[in-house]
């Protein structure tokens, strides 16, 4: 039979490892959307491109 404690402490590793990898991966797309738009923002209009005809 399972020791119900060490069960306990395995599914409260886990969790707060998938919430923790959960919490980087939002920080890394948070940051990353930042970065984009600061780039995008200093775009002039002359750079962007034009559908071709």
């Amino acid at each position: 039979m399972a020791d119900r404690n060490a069960l306990g402490m395995i599914g409260l590793l886990f969790g707060a490892t998938t919430l923790f990898v959960m919490l980087a991966g939002a920080f890394v797309v948070g940051d990353h959307l930042t970065g984009r738009m600061h780039i995008d923002d200093g775009m002039s209009a002359a750079a962007m491109t034009r559908p071709a005809h």
